[in-house]
This record gives C-alpha cells, sequence and structure tokens, in this order.
C-alpha cells in the first residue's frame, strides 16, 4: 500500500527548478511511481551523481532511479513529444525501453502538431505584444476540448482506425480558427515562419506523417483504463511523487491574464485527483521556489532587474526565443511567493519549500530579497500590509480582476534587502540563512535547499 504521496508544486510562474526536487525526493524516499500532471510543454531538468543530464517533458524526473511514470487524465500529452523524448532516452542514455517504464491514462487528452501550429502562429500575430507560449499546443488543445469536445484525441483514440480522419479534422477546425490570422500581415521578421507554419496546415503529406507517428505510440504505449491509478498504482508498496508542469503564478484563474496557462495549476486539483482514486493516505505538499525571482515570456514581474542577469543566470539570453521571449531575474519576490502560497489555501497547505539555486547565491556572496513593494496603496489589489489580495469572482469578472492586478504589477517598486553570504560559510550555514528569513517572512518550514544540480547537492531536514 502506498505510504506516502509528495505533491511538488512550483510557486512561480515556472522554472523554479521541480526536476531536481522531484528527482531528490523520488531517490530519497525511493518512490515507485511518479504520476504527471500539467501539459507536456514542461522541460524538468535532472543532473545525477552519476553524470547523466537530461530535460524531461513527460517521462517524470525518477527516470534515472528506475521510477515508473504514470501519466494521468490531468495531463495534456504530446504523441509526437513522447516519440521525440524517447528516442533521446535510447541514445543518449541507454534506455532502450522508454516506453516500457510508462503507462498513459486513456483519458489523457493529445496536443497535436496543428495545435502548437496554432499557437505559434497566435503569437506572431501579437506582434509587438507577446503574450508568452511555449508553443506546443497543450494550451490550445484544452481550450478545444471545451469549446468541441466531440473532437478531441485522447490517449484512446491513437488506435481508432478513422485517426486520420479524426485529425484531418482537427486540422480543419484550426484553419477555420485562424482565418483572419492567416490573412494578416504579420511582422516583417516573422513572416517567413508565419508561412512556414501556414503550409503545413495544408500539407496533407503532413497529415500522413502525423498520423503513422501517433499509430506508433500507440503500439508502442501502454495506454491504460482511467482506473489503473486507483487499481495497479495506489496499491503498491512505497511512495508516489506528483510532478506538475506548470507554476501557481499562470493558473488559469488566479494567474495574471493573458499572461496564464488554459490550466488550474493549484495542488488542490490534484489532491481531488487522488481523493478521486480512493486515496486516504498522508500527501506531503511542498512548495518550490529558486532563491531569485526568474520568468520566462512576458508577464509582470516586478523584482525584475537587467543588471543581475549575468550574476544569476549566467548566459541566460542563450534561452530566448520567439514564442517564450526574454529570461529575466531579478530579487526574490516575496510578496508574490505569498501571493502563490495564499491561492493554494495559505501556509498550511504546505509542509515545506524547496529553495533552488542557492549555490548561484553563495557564488555571488548576496542575496538580494524583496519583502514588499514601495508603492503598494491601492486598496483594489494590496491590503495594508502590503500583501495582495486575492480575488473570487465570477469567471468574467476574475479574467478582468486578474488582468488588471497583473497590468498594476508592472508598476510596482519592490523595497529591496540583502544579506550577506561569506564566502566560507558552509551548506549548514547557508541552509540556516535560507530558512530563518524565510520561515519568518512565509510562515512555512524550508525542508530542502540545493546548492548544486545532482540529488548530492541538496540538503533535506
Amino acid at each position: 500500500m502506498t505510504h506516502k504521496i509528495y505533491v511538488v508544486t512550483d510557486l512561480g510562474p515556472g522554472d523554479g527548478g521541480k526536476g531536481g526536487v522531484v528527482h531528490k525526493i523520488s531517490h530519497m524516499m525511493r518512490a515507485h511511481t511518479i504520476v504527471k500532471v500539467g501539459g507536456a510543454q514542461g522541460s524538468h531538468g535532472v543532473s545525477t551523481s552519476a553524470g547523466e543530464r537530461f530535460a524531461f517533458s513527460q517521462w517524470g524526473c525518477g527516470t534515472f532511479e528506475g521510477t515508473r511514470t504514470h501519466i494521468s487524465h490531468r495531463m495534456v500529452v504530446s504523441p509526437e513529444g513522447l516519440l521525440n523524448e524517447a528516442e533521446a532516452l535510447r541514445y543518449r542514455h541507454g534506455i532502450y525501453d522508454a516506453f516500457g517504464l510508462l503507462t498513459i491514462d486513456r483519458e489523457a487528452l493529445c496536443a497535436t502538431p496543428y495545435h502548437g501550429i496554432a499557437s505559434r502562429l497566435k503569437e506572431l500575430a501579437r506582434g509587438n505584444d507577446p503574450r508568452g507560449t511555449i508553443g506546443t499546443g497543450v494550451g490550445e488543445a484544452y481550450r478545444s476540448s471545451k469549446r468541441r469536445p466531440g473532437s478531441a484525441l485522447r490517449a484512446g483514440d491513437l488506435s481508432r482506425p478513422d485517426l486520420r480522419d479524426l485529425l484531418a479534422t482537427i486540422r480543419e477546425e484550426r484553419l477555420h480558427d485562424l482565418d483572419q490570422i492567416i490573412r494578416q500581415e504579420f511582422l516583417a521578421d516573422d513572416r517567413e515562419e508565419a508561412e512556414k507554419e501556414i503550409r503545413l496546415l495544408h500539407d496533407d503529406g503532413f497529415l500522413s506523417y502525423i498520423t503513422g507517428r501517433f499509430e506508433e505510440v500507440a503500439k508502442r504505449a501502454f495506454i491504460v483504463d482511467h482506473d489503473y491509478l486507483e487499481q495497479e498504482i495506489l496499491p503498491q508498496d512505497g511512495n508516489i511523487v506528483v510532478e506538475s508542469s506548470h507554476g501557481i503564478l499562470t493558473d488559469n484563474r488566479h494567474g495574471f491574464h493573458p499572461h496564464t496557462s488554459a490550466l488550474r495549476t493549484l495542488p488542490c486539483f490534484t489532491h481531488a485527483m487522488l481523493r478521486d482514486a480512493g486515496y486516504e493516505g498522508p500527501i506531503v505538499n511542498i512548495g518550490v521556489t529558486r532563491a531569485y525571482q526568474i520568468r520566462h515570456g512576458a508577464g509582470p514581474m516586478p523584482t525584475a532587474d537587467e543588471s543581475m542577469a549575468e550574476s544569476l543566470l549566467p548566459g541566460s539570453h542563450k534561452h530566448e526565443n520567439r514564442y517564450q521571449g526574454k529570461v529575466r531575474v531579478g530579487p526574490l519576490d516575496l510578496t508574490l511567493l505569498r501571493y502563490a502560497i495564499e491561492v493554494s489555501g495559505g501556509p498550511t497547505a504546505f509542509d515545506g519549500l524547496a529553495i533552488t539555486w542557492f549555490d548561484q547565491i553563495r557564488t555571488n556572496g548576496v542575496w538580494h530579497v524583496c519583502n514588499r513593494y514601495r508603492n503598494a496603496e491601492n486598496q483594489t489589489f494590496f491590503s495594508p500590509s502590503g500583501t495582495i489580495k486575492v480575488w473570487h469572482g465570477t469567471d468574467a469578472k476574475q479574467r478582468r480582476h486578474q488582468e488588471a492586478l497583473g497590468a498594476h504589477l508592472r508598476n510596482r517598486v519592490p523595497e529591496r534587502t540583502s544579506y550577506d553570504v561569506p564566502s566560507d560559510a558552509d551548506a549548514e550555514t547557508m541552509y540556516s540563512l535560507c530558512a530563518n528569513v524565510l520561515e519568518e517572512k512565509l510562515e512555512i518550514p524550508v525542508r530542502m535547499v540545493s546548492f548544486g544540480p545532482t540529488e548530492r547537492d541538496k540538503l533535506c531536514k
């Protein structure tokens, strides 16, 4: 019988370092399964003490430990991405049967290359006013499934004899939805890319290629009934880790529109999934954040400081692209962290925090933290203490409020506090510094601090 389930949640907009945290927990607790929720666009980096390095998207970050992965019905899967990831694991890491470590809930929604094309074309159409997207089509597939559930492609459909017809329908729906976008003028720098995407939409050979790739997934993947989690995984002896792909600040309801995911990212949705599967055992909730603020792409980030880019994330310009945009870093924003914690249910919703990338703080010799904003007087958005108010409204009012909040956050001025980190400080001393500051400000115990990339570099208490 499963003893504990660890739910790992990113408290920012993503890029918090979940990969290393999930790997450490799965290694330390000898997890038998990683359960995936969210979307296939995640890129969770893992470095092991044995010298393995990989960015996982759909396989769990315990794969190098031999931990199995279950893609739940709360995960939007990319069949094409599965084949690419399996190939990379085989030829770069010698995992010859990656699909043998994987099960997929037949109800898991599938994102197709057509959803990805639509996502990228919509971002190109925004020109110089980006929303930010990874461009894999996860959000596009999810929104489309709500509008047109009859043509939603799920993992169980990959073996259907009329798969090509279903993909053709999805393509036609994208062409219809994109009609005005396809006719518009794109920025000069984007025109060639847009034309390439539009050609693929009309290419019947590409449709045949996608159909063949998806049929291959149907043959290679172990696609299971929806009750597999309840009937086969939860009864196993040991521990489970739930790995999500998004951050709280991109939650569809409580993130800052329009820079949000189509998905819900709060841990309560994972809890509901586990309860529905009959799990009544202990759940350990771990919130993850870097020791500094980071945002890859558009969206409000009050502590962003371009002068800190090289000191906090050397070479960060190499990660920029047209769809996600610029990588920004700055002092750790405790106001945003408090907001993420509050929308998740408050400090009692978490059993501990995992702080990543503190080795970069040690290298720099100083830790910059923002406890509040100087100009946080607007009572619509802030409490008298300077915390961000959590708004609970109807869908339309909620979206308008969140969009206004995001716009308001863009002009907040961070009040910075700096802590010296002695160059000769050992891990215990740095752990104490980190824990003392954050436990006082956030009222959640710090359970893990990462001082390097591998599982051996992570100190847990």
